[in-house]
């Protein structure tokens, strides 16, 4: 008789029967014990989906991303546009306009809590004005997005994004994007540790990454990090994630 479970685990039970038993005798012979071997075998191995193949071949989100940004083109490929992803951004094209494909791309913060301060707000007004199509869109992320950014102008407004201390890193793809809490404003300490902690996963679970830095920043370090991680570094989080 065998048993298995979840794949990883067979069982085999193996002399179990007992000595025969006759009705007219008075006199049962001994059982014999039961005795119970466990064999462990390997989960049969799965194929990687394509999208994570194609996150180890980006060393670390960078290729083909860096030399896709580079080029002449308006947008980028599909394999690109994957990889672009974790850095904040979807590739889009303007339904609105019939013919070639008229690519521009959509931004999206990072904004655990859902906190915004005036200085970025007022970043990402000008942004949007002078680079996007002039509106800003509040999600139910907790974040806000801005639309119509075309490719020669990523940079800019990522780099300038980065600067003022805040972040697009993570807020797209397969990741845990923005890290949401009640947005009210009560000052009880209960209110204020569902806030402090959503800082403290946002910055616990981004992308572990240079290229970003590299990318947009030219490998420079940003003139400010971002406002959540100042406002988090008491709890070592990057230590932490060490151990």
């Amino acid at each position: 008789m065998k048993f298995s479970s979840n794949g990883l685990a067979l069982l085999a039970l193996i002399g179990s029967t007992a000595d025969a038993f006759t009705p007219s005798s008075s006199v049962v012979g001994p059982r014999q014990s039961s005795k119970l071997f466990v064999q462990m075998e390997a989960a049969p191995a799965k194929a990687l989906p394509k999208i994570e193949k194609l996150k180890i071949a980006s060393n670390y989100l960078r290729d083909p991303l860096n030399d896709q940004l580079a080029t002449e083109e308006i947008g980028i490929s599909k394999d690109a546009y994957q990889i672009l992803k974790y850095h904040g951004s979807y590739q889009q094209n303007n339904r609105e306009k019939k013919g070639p494909k008229d690519y521009q791309f959509m931004l999206r913060l990072k904004q655990p809590a859902g906190e915004l301060p005036p200085d970025l707000y007022r970043l990402l007004d000008d942004l949007s004005r002078n680079h996007g199509q002039g509106d800003l869109r509040a999600t139910t992320r907790q974040c806000f997005q801005m639309h119509g950014i075309l490719k020669g102008d990523l940079k800019t407004v990522i780099s300038s994004i980065m600067n003022i201390g805040s972040s697009t890193v993570g807020a797209c793809g397969d990741v845990s994007r923005n890290v949401m809490t009640t947005p009210a404003p009560f000052t009880s300490s209960d209110y204020e540790y569902a806030r402090e902690y959503s800082k403290c996963f946002g910055q616990l679970f981004r992308p572990m990454s240079a290229a970003f830095s590299e990318i947009w920043l030219d490998g420079e370090k940003a003139a400010s990090v971002e406002t959540w991680a100042k406002e988090v570094e008491h709890h070592n989080i990057d230590e932490k994630m060490l151990h």
